[in-house]
Parts: structure tokens; C-alpha cells; sequence
């Protein structure tokens, strides 16, 4: 019997259903290139059920093929009509227990394998005792919860070893920017006049039940123009025209490598779900963050654990509270006490101390590893 060890390479198995919004393939893509990346791993394999929707991420992934290679990472189609399937790698991480093929895990045991539930971002504080703990399965193998979080008793947030250095360099970087603004369609005057400083661009994704009609109601009175960058599909009862100050424009979906420069250039980040809360805390740039809405409200309680790992202005935390309660009148005089200049400087300086506070602990991908490492050693 091959017995696990801390010194050997290290090779993994991540699976990932793709179930909406997108979000668990953007954590999932995300991780399997960062632990690709890492020079401890030998070989990763991401089992992805639907390559339809991945491809809308990541142009590079093809939906008629079982097995690819993009950026250092095999892709594996897990689909119903697949029966044959290669026995594990030693690391076996199931994302939001999704529940990976039988035959993937029938022969998992505790000598040879180390096996986890990576979960959902929480800030709650009963995600602390929770984290690392086995939970033993019927083939006797154990499962480990390994959570995702914002302190250092958790397993951290995604995030690339050269993310912020690429960031400070991006927000200086004019011609990168207004490469960027081409991809994305934006008209040419407004391209010289976000780029003179003549007008700020601002960034909003969002869940339907948004208050969205409280942006144009206070972007349109500032005394800067804005312009508001939608992607399709989003926000759709948002007007799409010129009003007062604010104009809005509808964008293409961007993959991940535009995601990150779009949030870094805008001067408000309005985002839905834990991939895009992330990359916006990384952003370090005033940001809006909407959870997933859950039965009795328990997303405002996730949101508010959330603030708490914070200091924002009391302002921006009631806009907080008031975007995801769907209030638009409580949004609306949030926001514009937010955007008055004093408390505006406030937020922007949290914004960038809660990034780089953040991004003293560890990441998520070498979190991962580290676990791998300290429950191979004590076997």
C-alpha cells in the first residue's frame, strides 16, 4: 500500500458542479490554477459537469472534449454518461459538497488519501470550530470541512502571490486601461474623459432583487460625471440612457482576466456572491457587496458577520444593509452620505487597509496545502 507522505509531490483532485451565477467554477477555476501554479503540486485535475458554462469564463475551454489542457490544468468532463473514471490522486478536494462520482470515491481511505469539503465563504464566528474538523464517512474514510475566511484561524481567500503588485501596477498603467476599455466597448470620448480624470467609472453586478433604481437617483446629482459599466443580463431594470451627471453602458462578460483591472479602475465596485466579494476586497476600492439571498434572512446575518470583520463608516455599512434588504429609499440615503467627501475618504482609505490586512494571511491555495502536509505527517 502506497502511504501518504508530507515529502511527495503533491497531486489533486478538485470537483466542481456548476450550479448558477457562476460563482462556484470562478472559485473553483481560480484555485485549480493557483495550486497548479504551486511548485509542491505534480499534476491537478479539475472535474468540471458543465463545460458550457465554464467556457463562458474561460474562452480557451472547448465543451466537446472529455479531457484538456488550459493553463496547466487537465480539465476532466464529470457528466452522467461517464463510466469509466482513473483512480484518485492522493488530495481530493469536493467544492460546496458537490459530491464527486462513486467511483472516485469508493476507494478512498485514510493511508492513502486525504480527503476535504472545501465550503462556502463565511465570516460567522461558528465557522472557526467548525473548520478542519474529520467528519468519517460509510466506507470509512474521513472527510474534513475546510472553510474559506477572513481570519487566520480559517483557510483564508483566494488570492495570487503577485495579485496586488499587479494591481498598483495596473492603476498607473493608462495604455493598459484604455486597452482594456476598447475589449469592453467603451465609447472613445468617454475612454479620454475616464482617462483626463474628467469623469469616474463605477462597476455594479448585482442579484435581481438589487435597488438598483437608487444609483441613477444619486450618481445623476453628482457633481463628477459617472459612468456606470452593466454587464448584459444585469440589472435590467436599470434605464440604459444619459440622465443628469450619470451615463450608463451596458458590457460584455468579461472572463476573469479583465474582471480583476475592471474592479481596480472603478471608483465603486457593486458586487454579488463570494467570487466577486473577494477579487473586490482585493481591489481595494470602495465596494458594495450583495450575498446570495437565503431563507429568513439569514443572508443579512452572513452580511453583517461580514462588516463586522471591518471598520466602514457607519454610512456605508446602513447601504450595505439596505441594498441587500431591497430597500431602495434606505439605499438611496445611504449612498448619498457615502459619496459626500469626508465620509467618501474614509471608505476608500478602509477599503485599502482591509486589503492589505487581508492579504497578510495566508491564501486559500497554500492553506490547502499546508492541510494536506499536517494530516499526512500525523498519520
Amino acid at each position: 500500500m502506497n502511504t501518504v507522505t508530507a515529502s511527495q509531490p503533491i497531486s489533486i483532485d478538485l470537483f466542481c458542479r456548476v450550479i448558477d451565477n457562476l460563482g462556484d467554477i470562478g472559485v473553483c477555476w481560480r484555485l485549480a490554477r493557483q495550486l497548479a501554479a504551486q511548485a509542491e503540486v505534480a499534476q491537478l485535475r479539475l472535474w468540471v459537469d458543465d463545460l458550457h458554462s465554464f467556457a463562458r469564463i474561460q474562452a480557451d475551454v472547448r465543451c466537446d472534449l472529455q479531457s484538456q489542457h488550459v493553463q496547466g490544468v487537465q480539465i476532466e468532463h464529470w457528466h452522467p454518461d461517464r463510466h469509466a473514471y482513473p483512480p484518485p490522486y492522493p488530495f481530493i478536494i469536493e467544492a460546496f459538497a458537490c459530491e464527486p462520482p462513486e467511483p472516485m470515491t469508493r476507494p478512498l481511505n485514510d493511508a492513502e488519501h486525504v480527503w476535504i469539503n472545501l465550503d462556502y465563504l463565511s465570516a460567522e464566528p461558528w465557522v472557526q470550530g467548525c473548520h478542519g474538523l474529520p467528519s468519517p464517512q460509510a466506507n470509512g474514510a474521513k472527510k474534513y470541512f475546510f472553510f474559506p475566511g477572513f481570519i487566520p484561524q480559517t483557510g483564508g481567500l483566494l488570492r495570487e502571490a503577485d495579485l496586488l503588485t499587479r494591481r498598483d501596477a495596473f492603476q498607473q498603467d493608462d495604455q493598459a486601461y484604455q486597452a482594456m476599455l476598447n475589449r469592453l466597448g467603451v465609447a472613445q470620448e468617454h475612454i479620454q474623459a475616464l482617462l483626463k480624470g474628467e469623469m469616474q467609472q463605477m462597476f455594479l453586478f448585482c442579484y435581481p432583487d438589487a435597488p438598483v433604481l437608487t444609483l441613477p437617483e444619486v450618481l445623476s446629482t453628482l457633481e463628477q460625471k459617472t459612468l456606470l459599466l452593466v454587464p448584459e443580463s444585469v440589472a435590467l431594470r436599470i434605464p440604459e440612457l444619459a440622465q443628469g451627471q450619470l451615463l450608463i453602458q451596458r458590457i460584455p462578460a468579461v472572463d476573469q482576466a479583465d474582471f480583476d483591472p475592471l474592479l481596480w479602475r472603478s471608483a465603486l465596485n457593486i458586487v454579488r456572491g463570494e467570487d466577486s466579494l473577494v477579487r473586490a476586497i482585493w481591489a481595494g476600492q470602495p465596494m458594495l457587496w450583495q450575498p446570495y439571498v437565503q431563507e429568513e434572512q439569514a443572508h443579512l446575518d452572513k452580511l453583517q458577520a461580514w462588516l463586522d470583520t471591518g471598520t466602514l463608516p457607519e454610512a456605508a455599512q446602513a447601504l450595505h444593509l439596505g441594498w441587500s434588504s431591497a430597500d431602495q429609499a434606505g439605499s438611496t440615503a445611504a449612498l448619498a452620505r457615502c459619496l459626500e467627501p469626508q465620509v467618501l475618504h474614509l471608505w476608500q482609505q478602509e477599503a485599502r487597509a482591509y486589503s492589505a490586512k487581508l492579504a497578510e494571511q495566508a491564501d486559500l491555495a497554500n492553506s490547502l496545502l499546508s492541510f494536506y502536509t499536517q494530516v499526512a505527517r500525523n498519520r
